[in-house]
């Protein structure tokens, strides 16, 4: 006998109804997520190279002012360099001459020693004539060296904040109201970074020059600073020379040379009885007026000698001659003596997609209006917390960049000693960072997530 089996018939299509739609469901779902983390990891780069572009153009800023400090240092040490050379040429000239006092008497040794003297008067009268021309030309550059780490200073900070905008617009999106209070953090945090080490104007407290200065006295090469010798037979005779250059209370560069003859050894007295000034010379760079006082002059400073006193007459007459414009400052970080390796310049910023933009663009957002929901293809409603807030419907991002002071990779300092932040140096660069809980704080603000008190004590670094 047949059975009917009709009471069984389309079972089985209501169990595959059920599975495509559990598969529909999940595939919109999947779908949906891909549409929200492609949104977000758009906004996110974006968010990213506009605060990095920022932070590279104030790297590059610093870097800059960095490249000035070192033009001027050079610039000063090319002017101590020239004014030790006058000194020299002055010292060996008078020197030769009087040498040739005693030879010109003895045949063959006289003429020479006499041909020596003349042409060595020429040319010491050619370099006083011509280097302080050039001396009044580094100090013209380094005026104008000073003026361009002003001008570059100035606007940096707003060239940043309109780069980062430019960014972030071609990456179709749009700085938020709390980004924009970001760009305030960012200038004041700029302008609190770096400070200008200009003539000191009042009549108290240290001049702002004196690290300038430092530096540029540090940078002296052996000729410039020491220009000292001692020969002869022990006990018998003995040539004493000595010199150097130094800068005196910012105003002059000054020169000195000379050299005496040492005989008859007193063992009494422990010192030589007899000394004759065989040659002296000086010469000066100088801004108001010649400085008449000593300063270290290189190693030996027995300038109270005879040839000591002669020298000293040569660079603060004739051979003095004025450098035409004063020492100029230079610009520094704020505490160039505080030794902090973790010093950095942040440099954060928000921006958002909006939901509606077409591609390629941004849409106009009336401030102040209600988010629109956002339909997925479901038909359901996106929760707009927390990257859907407020005035805007649109996807958020918060980044932050660092500028920090680090050598390039391979080329660490050959004594291994750590280098620490400074702009005499152009080892600022930029770099992304974890951003900081002050900036996070700030945009929520700006979104009424958290209450404005809540801004208070909050801190943040770029790590």
């Amino acid at each position: 006998m047949r059975r009917s089996h009709s009471n069984n018939d389309g079972q089985a299509m209501v169990l595959f109804l059920g599975f495509a739609a559990a598969m529909i469901g999940m595939m919109l779902v999947s779908f949906n997520s891909g549409q929200v983390t492609n949104a977000k990891m758009k906004a996110m780069n974006a968010a990213d190279a506009a605060a990095y572009s920022g932070a590279v153009w104030e790297a590059r800023s610093l870097n800059f002012q960095a490249y000035m400090n070192r033009a001027m240092v050079v610039n000063e040490v090319t002017i101590a360099q020239s004014v030790s050379l006058r000194s020299w040429i002055d010292y060996l000239d008078r020197f030769v001459t009087n040498v040739n006092y005693v030879t010109k008497f003895i045949p063959y040794a006289g003429t020479v020693t006499t041909a020596i003297a003349r042409g060595l008067a020429e040319i010491d009268s050619v370099v006083q004539s011509t280097l302080p021309a050039a001396e009044r030309a580094m100090r013209v550059l380094n005026a104008v060296e000073y003026g361009a780490q002003i001008a570059m200073n100035l606007p940096a900070a707003g060239i940043a904040q309109n780069l980062a905008a430019e960014v972030a617009k071609k990456n179709d999106a749009r700085i938020t109201p709390g980004g924009f209070t970001l760009l305030g953090r960012n200038e004041l945090r700029w302008i609190e970074f770096t400070k200008n080490y200009g003539k000191r104007t009042g009549p108290f407290g240290a001049d702002p020059r004196t690290r300038m200065r430092e530096v540029d006295l540090n940078s002296r090469d052996g000729f410039t600073t020491a220009r000292d010798w001692k020969k002869g037979l022990p006990y018998v005779f003995e040539i004493r020379k000595q010199g150097g250059t130094d800068l005196l209370d910012f105003d002059s560069w000054k020169a000195v040379d000379s050299a005496e003859l040492r005989t008859i050894w007193n063992p009494f007295k422990g010192k030589w009885s007899t000394k004759l000034p065989v040659g002296w010379g000086g010469a000066q760079a100088y801004y108001s007026r010649p400085v008449n006082r000593l300063g270290r002059h290189g190693n030996y400073n027995e300038w109270g000698d005879l040839d000591g006193r002669f020298a000293q007459g040569e660079s603060n007459g004739s051979n003095a001659k004025s450098a035409g414009m004063d020492f100029q400052g230079n610009r520094d970080i704020v505490n160039p003596r505080v030794r902090d390796a973790n010093l950095h310049l942040p440099f954060a910023i928000e921006v958002v997609i909006d939901a509606a933009a077409p591609s390629g663009g941004v849409a106009t957002i009336t401030k102040g209006s209600k988010p629109a929901a956002v339909k997925l293809t479901d038909w359901s409603t996106l929760d707009l917390e927390p990257h859907f807030v407020n005035a805007t419907s649109g996807t958020f991002a918060l980044a932050e960049a660092c500028v920090r002071f680090a050598r390039p990779y391979g080329a660490e300092r050959q004594d291994g000693a750590r280098e620490y932040p400074s702009l005499f140096n152009p080892y600022w660069r930029a770099e992304l960072a974890t951003e900081s809980r002050t900036a996070r704080t700030i945009v929520d603000v700006a979104k009424r997530l958290v209450p404005l008190s809540a801004v208070v004590g909050t801190t943040g670094t770029c790590t």
